[in-house]
C-alpha cells in the first residue's frame, strides 16, 4: 500500500502549490517551494535529501516510483480532468511533486570544500532555462558536482530547468556566486586554481592545446548573447578557443561548455 489519498477536486487547499498561477509566473529564488514533474525527475527528487512536501499522481498511473518516497510524505491522487483544471493544461506525465526550495551554499563553504584537482562550473548570467538544465545534466554525467550560480542566471529550480536536467540538479551542489568580479580572482589567489573562459578571440589558446596541469579549475559560462563579460575575461587566468570549421563562428553555450568540460575532465583523469 502506498497510502494515497484520493482528492475529489482541484480546489483542495492541500494542493495549492501546484495551482496554475504559480506554474505560469516567472520563477525566482524568493519562492518557498518548487514543482517537479515527470517520472524520472520526481524519482530523482525522492531519492535525494531534498525536503519533499507532497506528491500528486493522476489516477491510473503506475506507482512503482513511490517506493522511493519517505513514508511521511503525503501522496494525493486526482482524476486527469481535475489535474487539467489545477495546472491549466492537459498534463500527461502522470506525477508531480512539490519540494521546499533549498538555500544555495555560500562561497565560504565552497572554499572549505575545494578538492584538488577538480572542475567546477560557474554560470554567469545564463538566462535560458534550457541551457542551464543542459549544462547541469552534462556536469552530472561527467562527475562535476559543484555549480557556482552568478547574478541573473536562470532559476535552477524552474520546472523547465529541472526537466531538461533530467533531475540531475538534485545531485549537484549549488553555490551563490553573488560577486564574480571580486570573488573569482580571490579564489585564484587563495587556492592556486585556474579560471577558464571560452572566447572567439583567435589569439586565445586552442582548447586542444590547453593544459590544466593537475590544478583545480573553474570553467566559466557566460550569457547566451554576449558571452562572458569583458571584466571577467580580463580577470580570468586562462582564455581558450574552440576551433571551428565550415564557416561556423560560435556554438550554443551549453554545447561549448560540454565540449570544454569533456576535455578538462579527461585531463584530470589521465
Amino acid at each position: 500500500m502506498h497510502n494515497i489519498e484520493q482528492l475529489r477536486n482541484a480546489d483542495d487547499p492541500r494542493i495549492n502549490s501546484y495551482r496554475n498561477p504559480r506554474w505560469n509566473r516567472q520563477p525566482d529564488t524568493k519562492t518557498r517551494d518548487f514543482i517537479v514533474e515527470g517520472r524520472y525527475c520526481v524519482e530523482r527528487l525522492l531519492q535525494s535529501d531534498y525536503d519533499v512536501q507532497s506528491v500528486l499522481v493522476a489516477e491510473g498511473k503506475s506507482l512503482e516510483i513511490l517506493e522511493h518516497r519517505n513514508e511521511v510524505v503525503p501522496v494525493y491522487s486526482l482524476t486527469p480532468a481535475e489535474i487539467r483544471k489545477l495546472v491549466g493544461f492537459d498534463f500527461h506525465r502522470g506525477i508531480m511533486a512539490c519540494a521546499k526550495r533549498p538555500v544555495f551554499e555560500s562561497m565560504s563553504v565552497f572554499e572549505q570544500e575545494i578538492i584538488h584537482p577538480e572542475i567546477t562550473i560557474a554560470l554567469l548570467g545564463l538566462r535560458e532555462r534550457e541551457n542551464v538544465g543542459s549544462i547541469m545534466r552534462t556536469a552530472a554525467a561527467l562527475g562535476v558536482e559543484r555549480i557556482l550560480l552568478g547574478p541573473h542566471t536562470a532559476d535552477p529550480f524552474a520546472r523547465r530547468t529541472i526537466r531538461v536536467s533530467m533531475g540531475t540538479v538534485f545531485r549537484l551542489k549549488l553555490y551563490d556566486l553573488s560577486d564574480p568580479v571580486t570573488q573569482l580572482p580571490d579564489l585564484v589567489e587563495r587556492h592556486d586554481l585556474r579560471t577558464i573562459v571560452t572566447t572567439l578571440d583567435q589569439n586565445a589558446t586552442p582548447l586542444r592545446d590547453y593544459r590544466l596541469t593537475r590544478q583545480s579549475g573553474i570553467l566559466i559560462a557566460g550569457n547566451e548573447a554576449e558571452g562572458v563579460a569583458e571584466e571577467i575575461q580580463k580577470a580570468a587566468t586562462d582564455r581558450v578557443i574552440i576551433p571551428m570549421s565550415l564557416g561556423t563562428n560560435s556554438l550554443n553555450v551549453a554545447v561549448a561548455t560540454a565540449i570544454c568540460l569533456h576535455e578538462l575532465r579527461g585531463q584530470l583523469d589521465s
